[in-house]
């Protein structure tokens, strides 16, 4: 029963320890006071926790506050300074790895685009990310590396660790990311889908405005994706293929797609789509790829403004079947597909949108184009690694004090 007590008590002690560190990220700098009065725990548990905060470096001590009745207490903050993580981006035509601190501020990135030959090689990559990653972890010299975040392209299968399908990709199907990582590095590694990352760098951005939103970010690049956060947590389903809106069927006997399905909404919104509908067979090759079709859509070509606005209402459409199953409060769209004409984009969503959905849910309904500085599938990873270790912090700071160990 002794024994049984202390596994409780320990359990306590790191759900009050994370409960403490995340809402110091929302707040950015807060009082030990104010943290007890927001979290409701004993003055005397926030104090003892925070000597164990401030003994670790993850948290740090900053200057006074103005509290009630002209009293001043002492602010704290998560530490920029001690910590580190890795975030990284595989996309279909290019990685990025970036280098964070706990409170997701960029560090220093590098984007390695693939070569157009198309001859990629998966093995090939994740060999070159992981020397980037030994690379970063070298040059930190006085901060310590805790996690890798990773955000992948989808459909991933998330309880078995590898990618199910990427649309002209198919290098990716076999291999378990997880094992991989594992057995190159000694960081841990934790791997997401790249739209959940996205909606996590969202919800991460909107610090105290977020209210246990049900919040969805949709990635629409080379593929169309959706991140679905309820109640500040993402929503996976079971394997961890939830939001693979690319795939929904908008068209009932439409265009075959490599999944077996026809009419899914990734061929007729996808960027890759849209350079087929712009050059035909000549898609991409060399002056006919999505950047060219970007700049002549900033000049304002009609023939490729013409199927941008096409690409535009069918994402509309996938949006209305997202709106009606979920009842979202807040829907943002990014990735590349939104950086040619942010503006039309959401003129035509939204007249799309409103148009096709009952007009109480659309009062209720707040719909915009992500602006995000940055990369937020990148930052995402990041975040998904400090979660996974504002979940459980001291496991963390004593798997790096030791130099030793996995955690999973």
């Amino acid at each position: 029963m002794a024994q049984n007590r202390g596994i409780n008590q320990d359990v306590t002690q790191e759900m009050n320890r994370s409960l403490l560190l995340k809402n110091l990220r929302r707040k950015g700098t807060c009082s030990r006071v104010q943290l007890a009065n927001i979290t409701g725990l004993k003055q005397a548990t926030v104090t003892n926790i925070m000597k164990d905060f401030l003994n670790w470096g993850l948290v740090e001590e900053v200057g006074f506050l103005n509290g009630s009745k002209g009293r001043r207490s002492i602010g704290v903050a998560v530490s920029r300074d001690r910590y580190r993580v890795i975030g990284v981006r595989l996309a279909r035509n290019h990685y990025s790895v970036g280098l964070f601190d706990l409170a997701g501020g960029l560090v220093k990135e590098k984007k390695v685009e693939f070569t157009e030959d198309g001859n990629l090689d998966a093995l090939s990559i994740l060999g070159q990310i992981s020397d980037e990653i030994r690379s970063l972890v070298k040059g930190c010299r006085k901060e310590k590396i805790l996690a890798v975040g990773m955000a992948v392209p989808g459909p991933f299968i998330a309880k078995k660790n590898r990618i199910a399908l990427i649309t002209g990709a198919d290098i990716w199907k076999d291999i378990d990311l997880k094992m991989y990582f594992d057995k190159e590095l000694e960081l841990p590694v934790f791997l997401e889908h790249n739209a959940n990352a996205g909606a996590c760098a969202h919800m991460w951005n909107m610090k105290e405005q977020y209210h246990d939103d049900i919040l969805i970010y949709i990635a629409a690049g080379q593929g169309i994706g959706a991140g679905i956060i309820m109640d500040g947590k993402i929503y996976q389903g079971a394997l961890g293929t939830a939001g693979e809106i690319g795939h929904m069927t908008i068209e009932r006997d439409g265009k075959p797609c490599s999944c077996g399905n026809r009419g899914c909404l990734e061929r007729y919104t996808s960027s890759l789509e849209l350079v087929k509908a712009v050059y035909g067979d000549k898609a991409g090759m060399p002056g006919c790829n999505f950047k060219d079709v970007e700049q002549r859509i900033r000049r304002g070509d009609l023939e490729c403004v013409e199927h941008y606005k096409k690409a535009c209402e069918s994402l509309g459409i996938g949006i209305i079947n997202l709106v009606n199953v979920l009842n979202p409060n807040l829907v943002i769209v990014g990735d590349e597909m939104s950086k040619p004409d942010p503006r039309l984009m959401e003129q035509i969503i939204r007249d799309t949108v409103k148009k096709r959905i009952l007009p109480d849910v659309w009062e209720e309904l707040s719909l915009e184009i992500s602006q995000y500085e940055g990369d937020p599938i990148l930052t995402g990873a990041a975040i998904v690694a400090i979660n996974r270790i504002f979940d459980d912090p001291g496991r963390f700071i004593e798997r790096s004090s030791s130099d030793g160990g996995k955690i999973g």
